[in-house]
């Protein structure tokens, strides 16, 4: 049966709510949850999956649907959804919901997350930077003028504002949005790439290091409308904070002179920086001294080159790479012609696209993505040939949450995908942390292992960029995932280089017949 509760007047940021849908849906005898505020969008999604919705219900209400086997599982499943939002059974031991509220003092809290619509985080985030309070704000759907002058008042006022957009921070050991648990170390990041700057992070962890701080900047801070301003004083703080050796920049490729500006002052910098502007070329820093690297696993590995004095390797070998494409290939049916990379990360999803643009550029690739790279699918949910996906792009994520927070979507996705008889290999990336979902890698793993055992010769690679200190327990995810059959790798940059090599070789069997 379906039920559901609506919740009138009731605001709960998005990241809470796609945390309890996960945590409830993992009780027994509960089919599906969704767990959201009322938007026009969650509206029609929840009427497509069969449930009635009441006339009265506004874009300011929560609702709680649920489908179970009967009444009472459905209600026990509500009642834990809302112990969860109302913080029960938690040890909490203080709530405001006020940001004015007399007793929250910067003597006590240095930092406020944000995770209010758009359109109410500006004047919330001004009253926390009056608060004396850094800022990092995890809402998107702020202007890039309010964000400009958020980030100049709080410079002004001697704070950090991280954010708008900001999806992954650690500030002083705290995980914030959906950053991973990264253990402490000598190495301070500043990344305008949420997944980008965690997966550097976490490489730099499983070689033995860990890192001071992640201080997210927001996808945008490195347009010309905003001038970098957050990534020019996270080098500020990394260089003052005496447990950072070495400071790490991260970003996508972005305006060339707010980037030359972040390097003259990276240049100037008393401590070694190494930046990674994904998609640059050597020219960017022909003019600078700092130590540049063009992938996300090269700027983990020179960090940690820079601290051990010693070269650093990937996990596998140019050699070891061409060795086992050429072998798994060999072992497929002639009709499995395809590679389909189905992506969490969106950074993840660049790196891979750069990566097949250099080196498979006779191949004609198909995303869901506006890129140079591939050629743009006709239906973002029906893959043609070799298809690269960001399955966080709204074209999915309007319809269902990101699959970061809830593995769903993916998880149906590959379910098609395993469903085409051409397909011969699939790339997964899993991200985890406090912050998303309890374990996106299980459902994948156990669907995998039943295909191999039906007898399926598809090829999976997959990477987890997660911390070792994560709820998610990836040792043994890891071990799951090898079990099932799949090449697991150091990187997503390695995942790309094995996959890459895989369709070299299916292109190449394909002309020699």
């Amino acid at each position: 049966m379906k039920k559901v509760i609506v919740k009138k007047k009731r605001y709960v940021d998005s990241v809470s709510l796609m945390s309890v849908a996960g945590r409830v849906s993992e009780m027994e005898g509960v089919d599906g949850i969704e767990v959201a505020m009322a938007t026009v969008i969650n509206q029609r999604t929840l009427k497509e999956e069969g449930y009635t919705l009441p006339s009265d219900i506004t874009v300011d209400d929560l609702v709680i649907a649920v489908t179970a086997g009967d009444e009472a599982t459905c209600d026990k499943a509500v009642q834990a959804a809302m112990d969860l939002i109302d913080h029960k059974n938690t040890g909490s031991t203080k709530e405001f919901t006020d940001i004015n509220d007399p007793e929250l003092k910067a003597e006590t809290y240095d930092l406020c997350q944000i995770s209010l619509p758009g359109e109410y985080a500006y004047a919330e985030a001004r009253k926390a930077i009056d608060k004396g309070l850094d800022l990092f704000i995890f809402s998107d759907n702020v202007s890039l003028e309010e964000e400009r002058t958020l980030k100049e008042y709080g410079k002004s006022k001697g704070r950090l504002v991280m954010g708008p957009d900001a999806g992954v921070g650690l500030i002083n050991g705290v995980a914030l949005a959906a950053g991973s648990m990264t253990s402490f170390g000598p190495v301070g990041i500043v990344g305008a790439s949420g997944s980008g700057a965690q997966e550097v992070a976490c490489i730099i962890e499983h070689r033995g290091y860990g890192v001071s701080q992640i201080i997210g900047t927001g996808g945008r801070d490195l347009y010309p409308e905003i001038g970098g301003i957050t990534m020019l004083e996270g080098i500020e703080r990394l260089e003052k904070d005496p447990e950072t050796k070495i400071i790490v920049l991260v970003s996508k490729l972005a305006d060339l002179g707010v980037m030359d500006k972040v390097l003259f002052r990276a240049d100037e910098c008393k401590k070694p920086v190494i930046a990674i502007f994904l998609g640059s070329d050597e020219k960017l820093f022909e003019k600078h001294k700092v130590t540049p690297a063009f992938s996300l696993e090269e700027a983990a590995l020179k960090a940690v080159e820079l601290l051990t004095g010693k070269p650093e390797k990937p996990q596998f070998s140019d050699e070891e790479i061409a060795r086992l494409a050429r072998e798994e290939v060999a072992k497929l049916p002639a009709e499995r012609k395809y590679f389909r990379g189905l992506y969490c990360g969106g950074t993840f999803t660049e790196e891979g696209l750069l990566y097949f643009g250099a080196h498979n550029a006779g191949i004609e690739l198909h995303s869901n993505l506006n890129t140079k790279f591939s050629k743009k699918l006709p239906d973002s949910h029906v893959s043609e040939g070799h298809s690269i996906l960001d399955m966080g792009a709204e074209d999915f994520t309007a319809e269902a949450p990101h699959p970061v927070f809830s593995p769903e979507l993916r998880l149906k996705r590959l379910r098609q995908e395993l469903s085409d008889p051409e397909v011969a290999v699939i790339l997964l990336d899993f991200i985890t942390g406090p912050g998303v979902a309890r374990d996106p890698i299980t459902s994948h793993a156990k669907e995998i292992k039943k295909l191999r055992d039906e007898g399926s010769p598809v090829i999976f690679i997959a990477n987890i960029c997660g911390s070792d200190n994560d709820p998610q327990n990836i040792r043994e995810k890891v071990k799951l995932l090898k079990e099932a059959g799949v090449i697991v790798t150091g990187s997503s940059y390695e995942s790309a280089k094995i996959a890459s090599a895989m369709m070299t070789e299916l292109e190449r069997r394909q002309k020699n017949g």
